[in-house]
C-alpha cells in the first residue's frame, strides 16, 4: 500500500496539470516578487533622495545659524579690539598706576559689560594684556589662580594667528574661579603695539547651550541627529558627547573629513547610517546630519504590510487562474489517457471524447481513427484465426478419417466374410457414432463428456479388432464432464498408444483414460503399458513440443522404438490446444522404455 501511495504521489506530482499549474504560477510569482522588490527599492531610493534633500537643507540651515553666531562673535571681537577705552587700558598697563588706572579700567570694562549683558549667548568676554592684569566684563570675576591664561590653547592659538580670529572646539572654560561652563571660544590678538606687535588677547566665549539648542531642535527621524566637528576633526558638538569621550560610541570622523561627497552611507558598524555634510567656509567646521537607513521610509512597516497584502492577493489570483487554465488544458489529455487505458484493457469500443479544435483535439481524432483501424484489423485477424482453426481441424480430420476409416471398413469386410454379424453390427454402430461426434454440427469446442464418448466409440472399434490384445478403462471425474474442451484430442493420442505402444509389445496392453481437476484447471491423461520410449526419444519429443525442434515425433512399427519424425496427430493436438487456450496448456509426455507411456493433456477448467 505504501508503494502504491508513493507511486500515486509521484504520478500526481508529475501530471501535466500539476506541471502546467506550477509553470503558470512560477512566472507570476517571479514577476510579483520582482515587482514588489523593485517597488520597495524604488520607494526606498525615493525616500533616500527626499531624505537627502531634506537633511541637506536642515544641515545647511544649521550651518548658517552657527555661522551667524560665529560671525557675531567675530564682530564683537572686532568692536572690542577697536574700542578706544580698551586700547587706552592696554596702553595704561605699562605707564599708569593708582586712581588713574582704576578709572581707565572701569571705562574699559563698560563696553565689555554692555556686550556680555546684552547677549545671553555670550558666556564670557575678557581682555588679557601681555603686561597687565586681565580685564573682565564683571568686576566680581576672579581669575582662577590655578590656571595660567598664557598656557591655554585659545591663548596660544590666538597669539600664533597674528591678529586673525581663532575658534576653538567645545570645551570646559576654567579661567574664572568657581565657574566652569561648556563653551566655544573665539580669541584673537589685539593689535596696536609698537612695530605692529600685539598688546594682548581678546577672549569671547559663546555659550555651548546655544549650539546645543540649534542642533537638538532638528528632528531627523526617530533616531537621527546632528553633530559638528572642527577642521581638525575634533568634536565641537555631539548629542552623545560624553559617550564619545568615554569610548562607548564612535563616529566615522576620518571618512567625514576625507569624503568629497556631501552625502554618503556609513561603513563598518555605521553601515546603517547616511551622512549629510555641510562645511562652514568661515571656520572649516563640518555640520553632519545622520539618518538611519530603516527610518528613510516613513511607515515602513505599513508599506511592507501593504506590499505583502497585495502581493499575496495577486499571487492567490494568479494561482487560481493557473489552476483553471491548467485544468482546462489537461482535461482533454486526461480524457485521452483514460480512453487509452480502456483500450489497453482490450476495450476497442470506446472513443476519446475530445472535441477541442487545437492540437489535442486533432490528436484525439487521430486516436479515434487509429482505434477504429485496430478494431477492424483485430476483427479481420480473429476471422482469419477462426478460419485457420477450422482448416486445421478439417486437415486433422482428413488425415485421421481416411486412414482409420479404411482400416475399420477392412475389418468390417473381414468379419462379414466370416459371418460375424454381431461384431459387424457393433463395429458399424460405433463407427457411425464416432463420425457423428466428429462432426459435432461444425462446433470446435465441445464438453468433456462428448469427447469421452467419441474416444469410447473409437476404443470399442479397436477392441473388436484386437480382441484380447487390447483392453481399456475410462476413469474421468464427473465434475469435469461439463467443462469445455477442443474436440478430437483424445483419439489421436489413444491411436498412438495402440499402434506404437501396445501393438509393438509382446504382451496384451491396456489403455487407461483418466481426468481430474488440478490447481491450474484440469488434466486428461492417456496411459498405456506398452513398449514405452527411451530417454533420447522422450527428450526429442519434449523439445519438439517446447518449440525447440522443428521436427515432430515419428514412430516406427517394427521395433516399437520412437524417434523424431512427422507424427501429425500428436503435433496437431498440442498446437490446437495452445492455439485455443494459450501457451500455458498442451501436452506433456512421460515414459520409460518397456514400461509404457503417459500423455498429460493440460487444459483450463472452462465452463461450457
Amino acid at each position: 500500500m505504501a508503494a502504491k501511495r508513493n507511486t500515486f504521489r509521484r504520478n500526481t506530482f508529475r501530471s501535466i496539470q500539476v506541471t502546467l499549474a506550477i509553470a503558470f504560477t512560477a512566472l507570476p510569482v517571479t514577476l510579483i516578487v520582482g515587482a514588489i522588490l523593485i517597488a520597495f527599492a524604488v520607494t526606498e531610493e525615493t525616500a533616500r533622495i527626499a531624505s537627502r534633500r531634506y537633511t541637506t537643507q536642515l544641515v545647511r540651515q544649521i550651518a548658517r545659524h552657527i555661522e551667524y553666531y560665529i560671525d557675531y562673535m567675530d564682530s564683537v571681537s572686532v568692536l572690542v579690539q577697536a574700542d578706544g577705552s580698551i586700547q587706552e587700558y592696554l596702553d595704561a598697563e605699562q605707564n599708569t598706576t593708582g586712581a588713574e588706572f582704576e578709572a581707565i579700567t572701569e571705562a574699559a570694562r563698560l563696553p565689555l559689560n554692555v556686550m556680555e549683558s546684552a547677549r545671553q549667548d555670550i558666556s564670557f568676554i575678557g581682555v588679557f594684556g601681555y603686561t597687565g592684569p586681565p580685564l573682565t566684563a564683571n568686576q566680581d570675576d576672579v581669575i582662577n589662580p590655578f590656571v595660567a591664561p598664557e598656557r591655554q590653547s585659545w591663548y596660544i592659538a590666538a597669539r600664533e594667528a597674528g591678529g586673525e580670529a581663532v575658534l576653538s572646539s567645545s570645551h570646559v572654560q576654567n579661567i574664572i574661579k568657581d565657574n566652569y561652563p561648556w563653551v566655544i571660544s573665539l580669541s584673537r590678538e589685539i593689535a596696536g603695539g609698537e612695530n605692529g606687535r600685539g598688546k594682548g588677547i581678546l577672549l569671547v566665549d559663546l555659550n555651548f547651550r546655544i549650539i546645543n539648542r540649534i542642533c537638538s531642535s532638528v528632528q531627523l527621524g526617530q533616531r537621527g541627529y546632528v553633530f559638528i566637528v572642527d577642521k581638525n576633526g575634533d568634536i565641537v558638538y555631539h548629542p552623545q558627547q560624553q559617550l564619545l569621550y568615554g569610548g562607548l560610541k564612535t563616529e566615522n570622523i576620518r571618512r567625514i573629513m576625507e569624503e568629497e561627497e556631501s552625502y554618503f552611507s556609513g561603513g563598518g558598524e555605521n553601515r546603517d547610517k547616511f551622512y549629510s555634510v555641510e562645511t562652514m567656509y568661515s571656520t572649516g567646521w563640518k555640520v553632519v546630519g545622520v539618518n538611519y537607513r530603516d527610518e528613510l521610509v516613513e511607515n515602513q512597516d505599513s508599506i511592507r504590510r501593504n506590499y505583502t497584502f497585495w502581493g499575496l492577493s495577486f499571487l492567490l489570483v494568479s494561482m487560481l487562474v493557473s489552476v483553471v487554465l491548467s485544468r482546462r488544458i489537461s482535461k482533454p489529455i486526461r480524457e485521452l489517457r483514460r480512453t487509452m487505458k480502456d483500450v489497453e484493457q482490450g476495450n476497442f469500443d470506446v472513443t476519446a471524447g475530445v472535441h477541442s479544435s487545437d492540437e489535442i483535439g486533432e490528436l484525439g481524432k487521430d486516436f479515434n481513427i487509429m482505434i477504429g483501424e485496430i478494431k477492424k484489423l483485430l476483427n479481420r485477424i480473429t476471422d482469419e484465426q477462426e478460419q485457420k482453426r477450422k482448416s486445421e481441424l478439417n486437415a486433422l480430420q482428413m488425415q485421421i478419417n481416411p486412414h482409420f476409416l479404411y482400416n475399420t471398413l477392412d475389418s468390417v469386410i473381414w468379419m462379414a466374410e466370416r459371418g460375424k454379424q454381431d461384431e459387424v453390427i457393433a463395429m458399424s454402430s460405433a463407427l457411425a457414432r464416432l463420425f457423428r461426434l466428429s462432426i459435432s454440427k461444425g462446433k470446435e469446442i465441445i464438453n468433456v463428456a462428448s469427447e469421452i464418448e467419441h474416444v469410447k466409440n473409437y476404443l470399442t472399434i479397436q477392441k473388436i479388432r484386437y480382441k484380447d490384445r487390447l483392453d481399456y478403462r475410462i476413469q474421468v471425474d464427473d465434475d469435469i464432464l461439463h467443462l469445455r474442451i477442443v474436440k478430437i484430442i483424445l483419439q489421436p493420442l489413444v491411436e498412438n498408444a495402440i499402434y506404437h505402444g501396445i501393438k509393438n509389445s509382446s504382451s496384451p496392453g491396456t489403455v487407461i483414460i483418466s481426468g481430474y481437476r488440478t490447481g491450474k484447471g484440469m488434466d486428461l491423461v492417456v496411459r498405456d503399458n506398452g513398449a514405452g520410449m527411451d530417454g533420447e526419444t522422450l527428450a526429442r519429443i519434449r523439445r519438439r513440443l517446447a518449440g525447440e525442434e522443428e521436427t515432430a515425433p515419428e514412430f516406427t512399427g517394427e521395433t516399437g522404438a520412437r524417434r523424431p519424425g512427422s507424427g501429425v496427430g500428436v503435433r496437431n493436438v498440442d498446437e490446437r490446444i495452445k492455439l485455443y487456450f494459450g501457451p500455458d496448456y498442451g501436452l506433456e509426455f512421460e515414459s520409460r522404455e518397456n514400461q509404457g507411456a503417459a500423455v498429460f493433456i493440460h487444459l483450463p477448467a472452462l465452463e461450457v
